[in-house]
């Protein structure tokens, strides 16, 4: 009997491979979303830090212009964190979205393993339907032969 072979083989590698470059975007994105996550972070305590600075310098004393242009700093420093924060909500909706590729490509591939199961065992039971005849026949012909002796 020839040996097995998948009819949807060639399908099945080609969504393996394309699952597994959509993972690998899917990854990229995550990275990418953790780097802004961070970035916003950074922003953040950047804020907390230089409101600090802000309070010591009032009590310390200083010009009002000094106030007002650490007040402007602060107050460009939350607009930052503000559009970085749209920034992460966009990543995370692309994100959310090759996620949901992967899923159904990951899905397509198991359907295909079981396809591929399913025509395995097809295989295998006419393997042993075939070996079941070849003994039987065997086993006559070795009969067929004693008889004749």
């Amino acid at each position: 009997m020839k040996k097995f072979s998948f009819s949807l083989a060639k399908l099945k590698h080609y969504k393996e491979r394309v699952l597994e470059a959509e993972k690998n975007n899917l990854g990229i994105l995550r990275r990418e979303l953790v780097v802004l996550q961070q970035e916003l972070q950074d922003i953040f305590n950047n804020i907390d830090e230089k409101q600090a600075e802000l309070a010591e310098t009032l009590v310390k004393g200083t010009t009002p212009v000094d106030i007002s242009v650490r007040k402007r700093f602060i107050a460009s420093r939350k607009q930052d964190a503000s559009l970085k924060q749209i920034e992460i909500v966009r990543k995370e909706d692309e994100v959310q979205r090759q996620l949901e590729v992967v899923l159904e490509l990951q899905k397509e591939v198991a359907s295909l393993e079981k396809l591929e199961e399913g025509q395995l065992e097809e295989y295998r039971a006419a393997e042993l339907k075939e070996n079941e005849l070849f003994i039987d026949e065997f086993m006559t012909n070795a009969d067929f032969r004693k008889q004749k002796n």
